[in-house]
């Protein structure tokens, strides 16, 4: 990104969905977490969403979220958003993504990383358990 400001990240959430309301572009962040319980593995989660919030920025970018399984440096997902043009580095700009149907190998750390136009600028982790019992589905926490 040479000609592009790195952006300063003000927040960074996982979280179950972000829902974007169609005409007020307000984001709905549902079920933030640090911790998941799957009964074994390899593990299937639905769908999982990611919210960041950041300012500084000034140009074109093209954002893009990679998870990565931090025991042995795995790329488990990733997903990426459309090109979104920021005029004014002084705006504060907020975005949601849902990443479907995430098979985690194994418990541990895993890690979120952002990225802009393949510059690494934030992560967030969160841990995968495995529980002791196995009655219902995966839990969060």
């Amino acid at each position: 990104m040479p000609d592009l400001l790195k952006p300063s990240v003000q927040v960074f959430l996982v979280c179950d969905s972000v829902i974007i309301d169609s005409l007020t572009r307000k984001k709905s962040i549902i079920g933030t977490f640090t911790h998941l319980w799957a009964a074994q593995f390899p593990c299937q989660h639905h769908q999982m969403g990611v919210y960041f919030c950041l300012t500084d920025a000034e140009g074109t970018y093209q954002f893009e979220l990679r998870l990565v399984y931090l025991d042995n440096d795995q790329l488990i997902g990733k997903a990426r958003l459309s090109p979104v043009e920021i005029k004014d580095r002084l705006e504060i700009n907020d975005f949601g993504i849902n990443i479907p149907s995430l098979i985690f190998p194994g418990p541990g750390r895993y890690e979120f990383r952002l990225f802009a136009d393949g510059q690494f600028i934030t992560h967030k982790d969160f841990h995968v358990t495995q529980r002791e019992h196995s009655s219902g589905s995966n839990m969060k926490g």
